[in-house]
């Protein structure tokens, strides 16, 4: 039974944090709330677009703000970051080359977010790898995103592989989690939007993109 990779997109395969950075300023500026440090920022990312803008009014990793407010900050953040989700992004070194390789290989290749799919799609399309993926599942695809197992075990419906052969390559807790309830092999990339710089558990450590080639051949072998 063929292996699949399951990736994760903000902070694996594109640096989106730039523009979500920019539309959360923007986001508070309206608001009239004090502006957000580009690291905290950097690490708020990862659970879906409303838990982001609810640790950026709150400051607060599980932070709850008043119904009114949040529900005003989450339309202005959704109307900026429409306008700034294609400014800045870049691919991280590597990604490209190894998804070719990957493919060409005939390794069933998905991606896997928790950004709603109004934004992965003309993130992923700017970025020229929307044509990687046999399947993308972004968070509002279904009921449930990461860390519920749903959107895994969907990608590997879509990609008809069982879980239990293939890996998630992200880089947070939503990842890892998500990984160990749908049965799936995780690996963390080193680079990634880590809380306070600590990596998730996880079975190998991606320091280089490229090293994934070796993991998914290791992962045959076994």
């Amino acid at each position: 039974m063929n292996a699949a990779a399951l990736f994760d997109l903000d902070g694996t395969l594109i640096d989106t944090a730039p523009d979500i950075h920019a539309a959360a300023e923007a986001m508070l500026r309206d608001l009239s709330l004090p502006s957000l440090p580009f690291a905290d920022a950097r690490e708020y990312v990862g659970d879906g677009m409303a838990r982001f803008v609810k640790r950026a009014l709150t400051r607060q990793w599980w932070g709850e703000p008043e119904d009114a407010v949040f529900a005003k900050a989450a339309e202005r953040m959704q109307f900026h970051y429409a306008t700034e989700c294609t400014s800045r992004r870049r691919v991280y070194n590597g990604v490209r080359e190894t998804l070719t390789a990957l493919q060409e290989r005939g390794i069933p290749l998905a991606c896997v977010t928790n950004k709603p799919e109004r934004f992965t799609t003309p993130v992923l399309e700017s970025c020229d790898l929307d044509g990687f993926f046999g399947a993308v599942i972004s968070g509002d695809s279904l009921s449930r995103k990461k860390p519920h197992p749903e959107p895994l075990q969907e990608a590997c419906r879509l990609l008809q592989v069982s879980s239990s052969r293939a890996w998630m390559i992200g880089d947070s807790v939503a990842d890892a989690n998500a990984a160990a309830a749908a049965g799936c092999r995780f690996a963390v990339v080193s680079y990634g939007y880590h809380r306070r710089g600590m990596l998730p558990q996880a079975e190998k450590i991606i320091y280089n993109f490229p090293d994934i080639l070796q993991t998914m051949d290791e992962g045959e072998r076994e």
